[in-house]
């Protein structure tokens, strides 16, 4: 049966229904994690986990693309926020996210351009394209964010995808003999020479699928929480002191 995809007012609907009962199994069966499985690959999509959802008759399913509820026949799949009326509107999918986003993150901190705080305070990770207008405004005013203790690292998300030029500008910078300069160069458009090698580039931009990252600047915050666009260094600190406490 072809998977069918549930309507954007369902969606909606469904963000807003209050939950009377958490009472779930610890994981998934066999039979549905295989099921589920074998019907997202078809759509290549790539399953990482499938855990009961907080809503009776779905399952949480991290994939390669994000967060996906799906029913247990894997007939229905729905993609969006589940809310916890219950709970102050507590956003039950970022929270699965938050932490899964700090664990994954610390794999590529090998792989990261970083442009460190000398009197760091706060560490935020920014998926970025070098051909997004907001990502060169943000790294012209690298400056303002460093002033102020925040220390910047990049990762790629070249948002035309794997076959884009962008896509190649940006291995030719992860690939360069100082991609730092390289960087700082192709977001002040001048033109950077072309190169190859072993690299992370790809794996970075489906990092940021993985992470629900659909647009550029995406800032990854010291919590696990995703800040999509562009916020000046004066905002970005007075959010990461809230958060801080």
């Amino acid at each position: 049966m072809q998977l069918t995809f549930l309507k954007k007012q369902f969606i909606g609907a469904l963000a807003l229904v209050a939950f009377s009962s958490f009472s779930i199994a610890a994981t998934a069966d066999k039979a549905t994690v295989e099921n589920i499985t074998k019907k997202l690959n078809t759509l290549e999509i790539s399953v990482n986990s499938i855990n009961p959802a907080v809503v009776d008759g779905l399952y949480e399913v991290l994939t390669n693309r994000g967060v996906y509820y799906v029913s247990k026949n894997a007939q229905f799949l729905v993609h969006g926020n589940v809310y916890d009326l219950d709970n102050k509107m507590e956003n039950v999918t970022e929270k699965s996210l938050t932490v899964l986003r700090q664990n994954k993150l610390k794999a590529f901190e090998k792989d990261m351009i970083v442009y460190k705080a000398e009197n760091e305070k706060h560490v935020i990770t920014v998926f970025t394209d070098t051909s997004c207008g907001y990502c060169q405004k943000l790294h012209a005013e690298m400056a303002d964010y460093n002033n102020l203790g925040i220390t910047v690292r990049y990762l790629a998300f070249p948002r035309g995808g794997l076959n884009s030029n962008t896509y190649n500008t940006m291995v030719s910078i992860w690939c360069a003999e100082d991609p730092k300069l390289a960087m700082d160069q192709a977001k002040s458009r001048k033109q950077i020479d072309s190169t190859s090698c072993k690299n992370t580039v790809k794996a970075q931009y489906e990092l940021g699928q993985f992470f629900g990252v659909t647009g550029t600047p995406a800032l990854v915050l010291e919590d696990g929480s995703l800040q999509p666009g562009y916020l000046p260094a004066d905002r970005l600190i007075k959010l990461l002191e809230q958060k801080k406490g």
